[in-house]
């Protein structure tokens, strides 16, 4: 059965709606080469936290260490235009974090590479929003390469699917229920993190959120998710306790 998964994530491109129909018609498919490394909802290893997704991936390819996808987990998110006092928040938070738990983040510009980068000493996991034999964006390729060595890159997709804008917010969801709780560290009213946080509660899981000065919108959806009861972050040496 993994092997079937394997192929028609293949043959659909990893389009998960795609995917889904062909696995409930059990259509026949060719048997497609993959040099990646793969984990499918069907093996023993699949986390259980992926099952409480409405749309749990039917399968993961992966490079490093795949038994950290069974580690404890949070989840470090934000815009990729942060201000200066949201990066050194992520860092200083991070450093903490990385001494208890794996640090989940997209690779993405700002924030998320910021968490890859503080963790890159201890464990953490990057799930991208493309092919494995794409890096994206370019400019991180050197990171990209450290965590898929020494840690673990996890994507949906198979090898030649390009980086796609419907993606990133749908790959947002493996973020979210892979972590015990998200660290919303810079987002904006109207953004794809606001869209991990809807998914996250959706999952009960805890949101903790950086307050932000009242003019900076690149933290406003920070100050929104305060009004509406997410856990403030007002001391980083607090964080050693959680």
């Amino acid at each position: 059965m993994r092997n079937y998964i394997k192929n028609v994530a293949i043959l659909c491109k990893g389009d998960y709606a795609k995917m889904h129909r062909h696995l409930l018609e059990k259509k026949p498919v060719a048997n497609y080469p993959c040099v990646d490394t793969y984990l499918t909802i069907v093996d023993a290893t699949y986390p259980k936290r992926l099952l409480e997704l409405d749309q749990p991936p039917f399968i993961l390819f992966y490079q490093g260490d795949l038994s950290l996808l069974n580690s404890s987990c949070v989840g470090v998110v934000g815009s990729r235009k942060p201000s200066l006092y949201a990066v050194k928040a992520t860092y200083e938070a991070v450093a903490v974090l990385r001494e208890r738990y794996t640090i989940v983040s997209g690779l993405a510009y700002g924030i998320d590479v910021c968490a890859h980068l503080c963790a890159i000493h201890h464990h953490t996991i990057a799930v991208v929003a493309c092919g494995l034999d794409i890096c994206y964006p370019m400019a991180h390729r050197d990171i990209f390469n450290q965590i898929g060595k020494h840690h673990l890159i996890i994507s949906e997709y198979p090898r030649g699917v390009n980086p796609e804008r419907y993606h990133f917010p749908f790959r947002n969801r493996i973020i979210a229920s892979l972590s015990k709780c998200i660290y919303i560290m810079s987002a904006r009213q109207k953004s794809g993190t606001m869209g991990t946080v809807d998914i996250a509660l959706s999952l009960n899981r805890e949101i903790v959120v950086l307050p932000h000065p009242i003019h900076d919108e690149s933290g406003s959806g920070c100050n929104q998710l305060i009004q509406e009861g997410a856990t403030v972050l007002t001391n980083i040496k607090e964080l050693s306790n959680i």
